[in-house]
């Protein structure tokens, strides 16, 4: 059992690490061709995740520089979730705009990368004193 949980903390340890390192090194690379606009709520979409348990998340349409209307979800689950109509800042690359997001969740998942990153290094570091 005890190989097991170590097994599973090294697992644990480097998805995070990974996960971390890649959306920060995605901000880093598209950094400079990131654009700001304004888009609308133009819906909920709504999950069933497992029974009894929503998944809300906004369904928003911006125009993006080149005329092009694009509408995608967040990937910010929220309940209740923004109401239709609200305006609300959006920021996205103009080579994949379909990938945009809100300002304050790309903003708060970078906030939150040093922390995911911290707790992955630590489940290593955990499991390499165990087996020292």
């Amino acid at each position: 059992m005890r190989l097991f949980q170590m097994f599973m903390l090294i697992l644990l340890g480097g998805a995070l690490i990974w996960g971390s390192a890649a959306e920060v090194a995605g901000y880093l690379r598209s950094r400079s061709r990131l654009v700001r606009t304004t888009g609308v709520v133009i819906g909920i979409d709504e999950e069933e995740t497992r029974p009894g348990v929503r998944r809300r998340s906004a369904l928003f349409r911006f125009t993006a520089n080149d005329g092009e209307t694009i509408e995608t979800v967040s990937s910010a689950q929220t309940w209740p979730g923004p109401k239709v109509g609200t305006l609300i800042p959006i920021t996205y690359d103009p080579e994949r705009p379909w990938d945009a997001e809100r300002t304050g969740v790309l903003i708060f998942k970078l906030c939150l990368m040093p922390f995911t990153f911290a707790l992955g290094v630590f489940f290593l570091v955990l499991t390499a004193q165990e087996i020292l």
